[in-house]
């Protein structure tokens, strides 16, 4: 039984399923028991697909320099100097320039974003009613709700997304004819949660690009502003998907 699915984002190519498993549901249940209530880790899922950017230094598929080029236009757009700076800064050249080949990589290849997709629907099965999706993660899962309107999913947490960035929402989100960001297939309840100072938040109110259907809630994770144990342990957190776990039982 899968009632619940995670969703990493970026900067788990060292990781795998069941060590994100091991590091992320304690936070998560840790949360739920701030509201009172908690979940067999069985019924916890995570949708992994790292290991889809881990470079291989013996495979002739080097870096492309032109895509980590447009990809540090599309920060730089995104996030203007001042952030952009700051961000360089506090994560080191080295993870600095590896976001800029993953955002290159999602940008220029589309047979990995199929793959990425992929990962997601074989994790997602007929009894999963709840998603909650970190950082990139949050675009992922998005993008695969809209694909499969036939999943019968309750409740979506997005936390410490990007999707509200001008960027993304120029270039990435689906459009309904009249123009309006598509709602995310079935999901019945969306509500995201942004953490003070967390900059991966372009704008922390999803509510005003998706409409009013969305619930914003504001977290305080204190240093560790978009770390996804601090989003998950939180108390909002805990009491959100303790309501969305009874609705689902």
């Amino acid at each position: 039984m899968s009632l619940i699915v995670l969703v990493h984002g970026a900067f788990n190519e060292l990781w795998g399923p069941r060590e994100l498993h091991a590091r992320w549901v304690p936070a998560l249940r840790d949360g739920l028991w701030s509201a009172g209530t908690d979940i067999e880790p069985e019924h916890v899922s995570v949708s992994f697909y790292g290991d889809l950017f881990r470079h291989d230094p013996e495979s002739e598929d080097a870096p492309d320099v032109a895509a980590r080029a447009g990809a540090a236009d599309m920060l730089h757009e995104t996030l203007g100097d001042d952030v952009l700076a700051t961000l360089s800064q506090a994560a080191g050249k080295a993870t600095f320039e590896r976001t800029v080949d993953l955002v290159g990589s999602l940008m220029t290849k589309p047979q990995l974003r199929q793959r990425v997709q992929r990962r997601v629907a074989e994790t997602v099965q007929p009894d999963t009613r709840i998603m909650v999706a970190h950082s990139l993660g949050t675009i992922v899962t998005y993008n695969a709700l809209v694909a499969h309107p036939e999943w019968e999913i309750d409740t979506f947490v997005t936390l410490g997304s990007p999707l509200g960035s001008a960027m993304l929402v120029k270039t990435m989100l689906h459009r309904d004819e009249d123009g309006a960001a598509r709602w995310p297939g079935s999901v019945k309840h969306w509500v995201n949660i942004a953490a003070v100072g967390d900059h991966a938040c372009a704008e922390p109110r999803l509510s005003t690009i998706f409409g009013d259907r969305v619930v914003d809630r504001l977290v305080d994770n204190g240093h560790r502003a978009h770390d996804p144990q601090p989003y998950m342990n939180n108390r909002t957190t805990g009491s959100v998907l303790a309501e969305a776990i009874a609705r689902s039982r």
